[in-house]
């Protein structure tokens, strides 16, 4: 049976108090592709390739939406084999803003949008 340490942050509209673990594997599926997103490569240790570097890749300007997709897919290969039950989108906008771009990304698990992260 799964068990996963329950990961999200107080401040997300759908945290639940009290919680240690979960037995959803869709909250489980969250909680590493979370990791991915948030994560810095290099920051895991013992898993140099851990992590999509968000913050890096939205500041280069030579990166686009479709790599962003390839790198996230890839980093969803390596580290969620349980993703292979779902289907997992993931659309990349940038939109332009007054300072710089901003760049909005959705995350759907079976046609469902469970994620959604501005990067400014």
């Amino acid at each position: 049976m799964l068990k996963e340490i329950y990961c999200r942050n107080e401040n997300d509209p759908f945290y639940v108090n009290r919680i240690l673990e979960t037995k959803d594997p869709i909250e489980a599926l969250l909680t590493k592709l979370r990791m991915i997103l948030f994560t810095k490569r290099g920051e895991i240790l013992g898993e140099p390739d851990l992590g999509l570097d968000l913050d890096s890749m939205l500041f280069q300007l030579n990166y686009n939406g479709f790599q962003i997709q390839r790198d996230f897919y890839a980093q969803i290969g390596k580290y969620c084999p349980e993703a292979k039950n779902y289907k997992i989108v993931i659309e990349v906008n940038f939109v332009p803003g007054t300072v710089r771009d901003i760049c909005y990304i959705d995350i759907y698990i079976d046609g469902t949008k469970y994620l959604g992260v501005v990067g400014k």
